[in-house]
């Protein structure tokens, strides 16, 4: 990770360029959560989304006892259970934490960007969802309040995603 300047002071704003600091910046921002997480994904990235350790900072999230929320909102619901993805899994075992909803509206779909943002101003932003480039920050309320406008209002438009629901037998 590389620092750059940008809209936040220089020192906070991080450029994202590789898996391995992609990785790093999600469980930072996963960890740093206290109630609240929102994940914009494509289709759920194997690379990120299946990586053990972020799966545990998800878990770690989840179990807390903070009647903590995460808000996952999916460009491509099918893809991530044809590929068995291991934060279904989870999220099946935790459904009063995880909601997922798929955009729909056409518009919106054209926005494939991805993000991960916290409720204490962390973010993890990729104008381009299907590459790992993007830029980060531990500490940009203002931002993180500018993604969560954009988030809340795809989300409002987006189809709950009925299918991922564990059956209750």
């Amino acid at each position: 990770m590389s620092t750059q300047s940008g809209p936040e002071t220089p020192s906070d704003l991080l450029r994202i360029t590789d898996h391995p600091a992609a990785v790093d910046i999600a469980i930072q921002i996963i960890a740093a959560a206290r109630r609240r997480l929102l994940i914009r994904s494509l289709d759920l990235e194997a690379w990120l989304f299946d990586h053990p350790d972020v799966l545990e900072a998800l878990r770690s999230f989840a179990t807390a006892g903070r009647d903590g929320q995460v808000l996952v909102l999916l460009h491509d619901a099918a893809a991530p259970q044809a590929a068995h993805a291991k934060l279904l899994e989870l999220a099946q075992r935790l459904p009063s934490i995880f909601q997922f909803r798929e955009v729909d509206d056409p518009v919106y779909r054209e926005d494939r960007a991805a993000l991960i943002a916290n409720d204490t101003g962390g973010y993890y932003f990729r104008n381009q969802g299907d590459v790992v480039a993007g830029t980060a920050s531990l500490d940009a309320r203002a931002r993180v309040r500018q993604l969560q406008q954009r988030f809340e209002e795809i989300w409002e438009r987006a189809r709950p995603v009925a299918e991922y629901r564990a059956l209750g037998l």
